[in-house]
């Protein structure tokens, strides 16, 4: 989609509609597969496995982690990298 979005933009198309209607066709359906996932999940796996920290930790980050779908101002890579960045030098 990173390509796509940047390329011209259809005629009357300011370069946010384009944008926040890409989103919506291209990457709103993962993050909603992905949260119904990990609320399937959560119930079913021990809360002190790496799987059930990990399935917490992301319930937990939910906002920051779907922002991208929502917000058309947050550049997806830039955010998503100090999310994980800061989250591996805490380790």
């Amino acid at each position: 989609m990173g390509t796509l979005a940047r390329g011209e933009l259809p005629e009357g198309d300011t370069r946010v509609t384009y944008t926040y209607r890409l989103r919506q066709q291209h990457s709103a359906p993962l993050p909603k597969s992905f949260r119904a996932w990990l609320d399937q999940q959560a119930p079913q796996v021990l809360p002190e496995s790496l799987l059930g920290k990990a399935t917490v930790y992301a319930r937990n980050q939910w906002e920051d982690l779907s922002r991208y779908v929502t917000d058309v101002r947050a550049p997806v890579e830039r955010d998503i990298r100090l999310f994980c960045t800061g989250r591996h030098g805490s380790l």
